[in-house]
């Protein structure tokens, strides 16, 4: 599911897994006086979203980077970066080439 109310960007020869939320908005204040947070999603080249994932709002994945099954993203992650968990963390640099195309 893709609910984008600002924008959700998803770069070139992505694969993303069944079940997969990525979301923009949390449409609705979490406290009184919080406000709304919705802020763009994006995506980059090459990037392996595993099943069952959650990317929230703001959150930016670069390059060639893989999101391990049932992560929920709450924050952005460098290139090339292994990010699994909830919340997903960091958990390796991926030895990629720039024309490294993932299948």
């Amino acid at each position: 599911m893709i609910d984008a109310s600002v924008a959700v960007s998803i770069g070139n020869r992505c694969l993303v897994g069944d079940s997969v939320v990525i979301q923009d908005s949390n449409y609705h204040e979490v406290e009184e006086g919080a406000g709304v947070k919705a802020k763009a999603v994006l995506i980059g080249d090459n990037v392996w979203i595993g099943r069952n994932s959650i990317i929230l709002p703001g959150v930016e994945i670069g390059d060639h980077s893989v999101i391990g099954a049932g992560s929920v993203v709450t924050k952005s992650a460098p290139p090339r970066s292994l990010i699994a968990g909830n919340p997903a963390r960091i958990i390796r640099e991926i030895v990629a080439p720039r024309d490294y195309i993932r299948f």
